[in-house]
């Protein structure tokens, strides 16, 4: 219940795809029943209750804070029945107590309304409550404000969302708070990376145009390794004029700045075998979040012919080629027994026997 409630939160917010990560990571290691497909379900059915920059200019985490923070959006969850209530919080209250004493639309606690209308002074500061800079008001409108009721969300899909393939059989993820309307669907063809350093020095030399779909493997749990985050990519998309006009997928991570048609956590990842693997040059691969797909338009019978050269490789087989990159040992041993993104990037455990 738990898992999920901070899953519906995320998805309500469009916060950032990591959450997906961390929180199959932690159910893994827990032994706890949460995967992709409880994800999956999530997202169609609750709606993005708060927008908040990149994913629009017109918010930001102090107007987040103003409208209630965290507990008002759960307290819109609560209202909406998205939320399992027979939960506590660390400080030992159930979901309805801390709604009741924290949530800016129910508490009669000044103080609570006093501390949401904290504002930024500018200062630079590593003390907490140190200034006391404040709003004149709370944000408490759920019609137009920041935070927003059922009735009156940005959209009744949420801001995060599940998509499945021919490519990515497991699942990958795209924060689609940050994308524009006009390429929820996007057709176009590949342009293949083996590190992101290749995709950056392409996206900067202009090889990466309108209409394609940049792909960048090999950046995964066991093949990067370590999942680094993708932030260079999609920022020079957007600084090149491409936001609107190309996609980016990868088996790698993004920050929670990432915003534009940005796929990762593609499973299973290229250095685990994954299909993304065989994508090559001019494929077209055809995005559809709607309906959460997401397709390589090549036959199976030569991604299976693919597939077949790939693994005549041997040694070599399902690693990136031509890529020098300094691994250290910890990250070897890690990348031994990593899984891919859609199991948290967790360590296998059962390859060590015993």
């Amino acid at each position: 219940a738990a898992f999920e409630n901070a899953m519906t939160l995320d998805i309500a917010m469009g916060g950032s795809t990591n959450t997906v990560l961390h929180l199959l990571a932690a159910a893994q290691e827990a032994e706890i029943d949460f995967t992709m497909s409880d994800i999956d379900k999530l997202s169609r059915k609750v709606p993005q209750l708060c927008k908040v920059a990149p994913s629009t200019q017109k918010y930001h985490m102090e107007d987040v804070h103003r409208a209630g923070g965290v507990i008002g959006i759960l307290g819109e969850l609560d209202r909406a029945g998205l939320l399992n209530r027979d939960v506590k919080n660390v400080l030992g209250l159930t979901l309805p107590q801390t709604l009741e004493q924290y949530d800016v639309m129910l508490t009669q606690d000044d103080a609570v309304k006093n501390m949401f209308r904290a504002g930024p002074a500018g200062i630079r500061t590593t003390q907490a409550f140190s200034q006391d800079c404040r709003w004149d008001t709370l944000d408490d409108d759920r019609a137009n404000g920041c935070i927003r009721s059922l009735e009156h969300a940005y959209s009744k899909d949420g801001g995060l969302a599940v998509l499945y393939g021919n490519f990515a059989e497991n699942g990958c993820i795209v924060k689609t708070a940050g994308v524009d309307d006009s390429i929820l669907k996007f057709t176009g063809p590949a342009k293949v990376y083996e590190s992101q350093d290749d995709a950056v020095e392409a996206i900067l030399g202009g090889k990466v145009v309108a209409g394609d779909v940049v792909v960048i493997r090999y950046e995964g749990p066991k093949g990067g390794p370590g999942m680094q985050e993708m932030l260079y990519p999609t920022s020079f998309l957007k600084s090149m004029g491409l936001g609107k006009a190309c996609a980016l997928i990868t088996d790698g991570r993004f920050s929670g700045g990432t915003s534009g048609l940005s796929i990762g956590h593609v499973s299973p990842e290229a250095a685990s075998g994954g299909s993304i693997g065989l994508i090559e040059d001019g494929d077209l691969i055809a995005i559809d979040i709607p309906n959460r797909g997401i397709q390589l338009q090549v036959s199976d019978a030569e991604l299976a012919a693919r597939r077949e050269a790939q693994d005549a490789r041997g040694d070599k087989a399902w690693t990136p080629k031509n890529r020098e990159r300094q691994v250290s040992f910890a990250l070897r041993a890690y990348a031994s027994l990593a899984t891919s993104a859609d199991k948290g990037a967790v360590r296998d455990k059962s390859k060590l026997g015993g």
